[in-house]
């Protein structure tokens, strides 16, 4: 994964039917550019945008109740990273 490419870039993750974890971080990977060594979890998550997103726009659509640990996530990494725009639309 490039560190260097200035453009913004904008992800959408369609949470519809997603009831699980591991369909949660199979979502995740499909639809983000994350590492090959990704952790598939909610600390390696955070770690991706804390390091990498910067630049990215994530916006959740369909997000549900299986998504408080995301969103409590998402929210502390936009806190440490200038420029990370996460939204979740339910």
């Amino acid at each position: 994964m490039k560190k260097g490419n200035s453009r913004r870039r904008r992800f959408i993750v369609d949470l519809i039917g997603i009831r699980s974890a591991a369909r949660l971080h199979a979502a995740l990977a499909e639809k983000l550019p994350l590492p090959e060594h990704y952790g598939r979890n909610l600390d390696a998550f955070h770690d991706v945008l804390t390091e990498f997103g910067a630049r990215w726009s994530i916006v959740f659509r369909n997000a549900g109740a299986v998504t408080k640990g995301l969103r409590a996530v998402c929210t502390d990494a936009m806190e440490e990273t200038p420029g990370l725009d996460v939204v979740f639309k339910d």
